[in-house]
């Protein structure tokens, strides 16, 4: 795959430990063959990395304010029409480049496209051409070296440009003398404005929520220059894997909406302080906490989708990040490591608690009451919150109204497992075929990113794929949660090497554990040196993973009458003893749907209303018969 070391490739020197001659609790598991994680070579990593920097201050400094001025003058609709005329500037180059790669027929189609949309289309501000099934052929100087040859280009950060590589980089001389917008500079300068004036408020909130928003952005842009494969197969199978990547559509659908809400933070030690995000109603309303999923952050898109699903129904709502998230790890875990959920969902409980005073201060009297809604691991640590009740005032924790689970797992090692075997779902493909398979999945995923990803389609993935890419977005949040323990508190468990400008080797060694080797190599010792109950051996593996399991709360959550939860029949966390469990502890305070994977669901409107039925009930409402 080029610079991609899925089969390996990767220059970058890394360490690892060798578990091969280990014999305690876990081992099996920490021995077995593990899909590589896609890595980029990146010799230029240092430089690079200060590049990417600067232009961040750049971005947030000076043009931020500039692309807020010039939304708030032009509007949306007129700024999608010049995008539009933008784009069709670039024909000549496209052409040029269709034409030197050998790709006639596309040539043909690029010009038909621009004879149209210059025409019809006026100047390229409609796109007449979509509509009569002239598809657009994107193809510029660097691709075309690429296909003359020039495969495996070292990658470099250019200032204002952003990701890129040598090639691509001397691309851009040739892209820029055949692009018609050269014969003025003024309007080469206002369609970059106009396009990048969309883009900055997302790269913002991108790069807040991510542990390391540098590394993610690397091995994208190799995949979206590297893969071209078109001969992949446009069908998918319906499989709960396949509708669990429908969650990906529960994300806001007012693009200001992120935007209108404040940045608060809450001091939890002399150290750090833990930040929120808060919509405020202008009036008495009842206040929501959201808690997304495992290695959720606050301004994640499934938070911030729940958040204003919430918002509109006339609540006001925080969102926080998941204890299992880097963030809440660096400024709010009592532990060094996450993982053990009762500790997990306690410290939770203490941020949430903290927050709420914090709001009585700044606008006391505005809550009517106070609501826990939880996504995933959000909805799982919500659960040991309600079960936990009882002990909430003497300790001075906020009690909640409602305890609202959207979709959690019942037992976590189950869950981990399950993740872990879809990550590497694709060791089932002969070695042989592995590469252009794998190659193939990218390539689905990037041609739905051109604008062609919305809700009502259907996802063209089977289930293996569809398994991969979730065990593949999972695997990449364990990274982040791997890397930012053993900042905080080095085990001595990774071998690579951590400097601030130099992470990719580091990244690599993460990335070779899943989330069960995590529990083992990590979490077990680390509370097997602080818990009597839970010692370093098989036996204190058990009792770990039998006190992550919501049957140990089960007493606590029958006697809340303050709870609701939501799940899927085909969630491929739950298994049907786990199912029956739940019908059988929560009755009809458990609303379970036939279909939806995991998450899968929650854009669709009829479980959306679902969920503005149930979270408007009220501190007074009757205990739901069991």
């Amino acid at each position: 795959m080029g610079v991609l070391a899925l089969g390996a490739g990767c220059r970058s020197t890394f360490e690892r430990r060798d578990w091969s001659q280990y014999d305690g609790p876990g081992a099996a598991l920490l021995q077995q063959e593990e899909l590589p994680f896609p890595h980029v070579d990146d010799p230029l990593e240092p430089v690079n990395r200060v590049v990417a920097y600067l232009n961040f201050l750049g971005l947030k400094y000076l043009f931020a304010p500039v692309a807020s001025v010039y939304r708030g003058v032009v509007p949306g609709t007129v700024r999608e029409h010049l995008r539009l005329a933008g784009k069709n500037f670039l024909y000549p180059g496209r052409v040029v480049n269709n034409l030197l790669q050998g790709q006639w027929a596309d040539a043909g189609e690029e010009t038909s496209r621009f004879a149209v949309n210059t025409t019809l289309g006026i100047l390229g501000l409609f796109d007449p051409a979509q509509d009569m099934g002239l598809e657009a052929h994107a193809e510029d100087f660097g691709q075309t070296f690429a296909k003359w040859g020039w495969k495996n280009s070292t990658y470099l950060y250019l200032p204002v440009v952003g990701p890129s590589t040598v090639r691509d980089g001397l691309g851009l001389v040739p892209d820029s003398l055949t692009d018609l917008a050269v014969l003025d500079w003024r309007v080469s300068f206002a369609r970059g404005v106009n396009r990048r004036s969309d883009e900055v408020e997302p790269a913002l909130r991108l790069i807040e929520a991510n542990y390391d928003a540098y590394e993610p952005a690397r091995v994208l842009y190799t995949l979206e220059r590297e893969v071209e494969v078109r001969d992949f197969s446009w069908k998918g199978d319906g499989s709960s894997a396949t509708q669990t990547l429908e969650a990906i559509f529960l994300a806001p659908q007012n693009p200001g909406f992120p935007g209108s809400g404040r940045t608060e933070s809450v001091r939890l030690s002399r150290e750090a302080s833990l930040p929120y995000n808060v919509w405020i109603q202008p009036y008495p309303a009842p206040l929501v906490y959201v808690v997304p999923g495992i290695g959720g952050h606050r301004l994640g898109d499934s938070a911030l989708g729940l958040a204003e699903l919430f918002f509109d129904n006339g609540s006001s709502v925080v969102t926080v990040a998941n204890p299992t998230n880097w963030e809440f790890i660096a400024n709010a875990s009592s532990v060094h490591l996450p993982g053990y959920v009762p500790v997990d969902s306690r410290d939770l409980h203490q941020a949430l608690s903290a927050i709420d005073r914090d709001l009585a201060s700044r606008w006391p009297g505005r809550f009517t009451s106070k609501r826990l809604a939880g996504l995933s691991m959000g909805a799982f640590q919500a659960l040991f919150i309600a079960a936990d009740r009882a002990r909430a005032p003497p300790d001075g924790l906020l009690s909640f109204d409602l305890y609202l689970a959207i979709d959690p797992p019942v037992n976590l090692e189950h869950g981990m497992r399950t993740v872990d075997r879809f990550y590497n779902a694709p060791l089932a493909i002969p070695v042989a075929e592995r590469a252009r398979r794998i190659r193939q999945i990218f390539a689905k995923v990037l041609h739905l990113a051109e604008g062609r990803l919305q809700p009502g389609i259907e996802l063209p993935f089977t289930r293996l794929e569809a398994e991969f890419l979730i065990g593949l977005a999972f695997r990449l949040d364990l990274q982040y949660t791997i890397l930012q323990t053993q900042e905080r508190h080095d085990q001595g468990v990774l071998q690579t090497p951590r400097w601030r400008l130099r992470r990719a080797p580091a990244f690599r060694e993460a990335s070779e554990y899943s989330y069960l080797d995590y529990m083992h190599a990590f979490v077990l010792p680390y509370y097997a040196a602080r818990d009597p109950r839970i010692t370093f051996d098989e036996a204190g593996a058990r009792r770990l993973f039998a006190d992550c399991d919501l049957r140990s709360v089960e007493a606590g959550l029958f006697a809340n009458d303050r709870v609701r939860l939501f799940a899927n029949e085909n969630d491929f966390l739950l298994r049907p003893e786990d199912l029956a469990w739940l019908r059988a502890t929560l009755g009809r305070r458990a609303r379970i749907f036939p279909a939806g994977g995991h998450l899968g669901n929650l854009h669709r409107r009829a479980i959306q209303e679902a969920i503005r039925e149930v979270a408007g009930v009220g501190a007074s409402a009757p205990g739901a018969a069991r």
